[in-house]
């Protein structure tokens, strides 16, 4: 994103040579708008712009819990701003006029780094949430009620309704739950509903393939099929 329209076109096609499937933005709103609606992997970001700045996106993209990476660039470098980045979330920080190869390098390592926490991901999901089971603790009479409860409840194939205020240990009993039933060797997949857009919804939850939509660059298997076998927790 950027407010200069020919350096926006330029990286464009500079990430599009690379195998990257590129879009581009000129202002805060547009770029909202667009991770809004479509998967993204990484921002490229200038902190300069008319409006709301580079620094006050990058705030809200983290506030609104984006699944997305953020490069930030300047041609104004300076100790304080690169600071500033970094703490409200920045992966790196650049300064222009942009050095191409340290721009591939740092893409590279985002994607890199991305495809291993979905890996881990898938990892934790294949072996189930038993750490969660463990943690649950405490001898109170309400403790031991909620573990008659969860034993009972664990051999059924029926939905279940955990309710609780935010904070109340709800993903924690789910994954009893589950390590307790015949599901147990399957995946355990934990959803926050909240972080995913609306637009995202029906790909997310059922999947799609490679192409159906800006920002589809490989087959997605869903997270309904993921957790086939297992558990899916909606929260």
């Amino acid at each position: 994103m950027d407010d200069e329209k020919m350096i926006r076109e330029m990286l464009a096609e500079v990430l599009a040579s690379w195998g990257y499937e590129a879009s581009t933005a000129g202002s805060a709103e547009e770029a909202l708008e667009a991770l809004g609606r479509s998967l993204v992997d990484a921002v490229l970001l200038d902190i300069m712009m008319p409006g709301m700045s580079g620094i006050d996106l990058l705030r809200e993209i983290k506030h609104r819990d984006l699944d997305v990476d953020v490069l930030m660039m300047t041609g104004r470098p300076t100790v304080e701003t690169a600071v500033q980045a970094l703490k409200a979330g920045a992966c790196d920080y650049l300064e222009k006029p942009l050095n191409l190869d340290v721009l591939r390098h740092l893409m590279g390592g985002v994607i890199e780094r991305r495809l291993l926490r979905q890996e881990v991901h898938a990892l934790r999901a294949r072996v189930g949430d038993q750490l969660g089971a463990m943690e649950l603790v405490g001898v109170s009479d309400a403790m031991q009620r909620l573990r008659d409860l969860i034993d009972r409840v664990a051999g059924s194939d029926s939905p279940v309704l955990i309710e609780g205020e935010s904070g109340t240990g709800k993903e924690l009993v789910a994954g009893a739950i589950h390590h307790r039933s015949p599901r147990s060797r399957a995946p355990f997949i934990p959803v926050n509903c909240g972080a995913i857009p609306a637009d995202l919804m029906e790909s997310e939850f059922f999947g799609h393939a490679r192409g159906a939509f800006s920002g589809a660059v490989a087959d997605a298997l869903g997270l309904i099929r993921s957790a086939h076998g297992g558990t899916i927790f909606l929260d």
